[in-house]
């Protein structure tokens, strides 16, 4: 299983209304996610900051791949797009792993 961590920076006057479509996010767009592969999906809010933590068989560039593929992605891209503060996704470096760590396999960061 791969595991990513990345995060996206929203427009502070947008908060809210980010909250609220993930509290009731559309369930076409859950099956979509579903379908592309991901095995898990949790998004934590500090500030206006996203954090999002995701888990897939295949590398996320692939799974990506297949939603963008999706009519419903493009619904729900138009509708998120403008709250954030910038394009694109910046992925977090983990630096510790308690499970690597205690199993001696460290070289998997």
């Amino acid at each position: 299983m791969k595991r990513y961590c990345f995060i996206l920076e929203l427009k502070e006057e947008c908060v809210a209304e980010y909250i609220e479509l993930h509290k009731n996010a559309w369930p076409e767009m859950l099956r979509a996610i579903d379908v592309s592969g991901a095995h898990e999906e949790i998004i934590y809010r500090y500030e206006n900051v996203s954090i999002v933590f995701f888990s897939c068989e295949d590398e996320i560039s692939e799974v990506f791949r297949k939603l963008g593929e999706n009519d419903v992605v493009d619904k729900w891209n138009a509708t998120v797009g403008p709250w954030f503060k910038k394009a694109g996704v910046t992925y977090l470096e983990k630096i510790f792993d308690l499970r690597q760590q205690l199993d001696g396999n460290m070289d998997q960061y």
